[in-house]
């Protein structure tokens, strides 16, 4: 399944087709071939649906309105940078212990604002079944 891989992919590490090139890392999921690509790989895949990966303190994002193409994202908080909305695709290592929070997620207990249940798409998918629109 597409969603598993994409979850489990290493993105932002070099491509190893294009190890010796600039520009290297693999930001782009091909939904189709459900492999983890880098700008260099696109054209063999020009024709497949494409999902950019993005980088939020340093952990993988994608966009709320590209998710919402294909599975349900409600409930999993969201985040803005650049002026677009972005959700985690997995949680991430909390470095404090939570403290006051009166809501936090039903799968990994990271603080969240309300009214969300989820802090990444990994945690609504290991409790929830997904509606996807593939």
């Amino acid at each position: 399944m597409w969603l598993e891989t994409l979850l489990s992919e290493k993105f932002y590490d070099a491509c190893e087709t294009h190890h010796d090139v600039r520009k290297n890392e693999k930001n782009i999921f091909c939904l189709d071939c459900c492999v983890g690509i880098c700008p260099h790989c696109l054209t063999p895949h020009g024709s497949h649906r494409l999902l950019q990966i993005r980088r939020y303190v340093y952990h993988d994002v994608i966009r709320v309105g590209d998710a919402e193409k294909l599975m349900d994202c409600s409930y999993v908080q969201s985040y803005t940078t650049n002026s677009a909305k972005v959700v985690f695709l997995n949680p991430r290592l909390q470095t404090r212990a939570c403290r006051n929070s009166s809501n936090s997620c039903i799968s990994c207990h990271r603080a969240l604002q309300d009214p969300y249940f989820f802090c990444s798409i990994y945690c609504k998918v290991s409790l929830s079944s997904l509606s996807f629109c593939v």
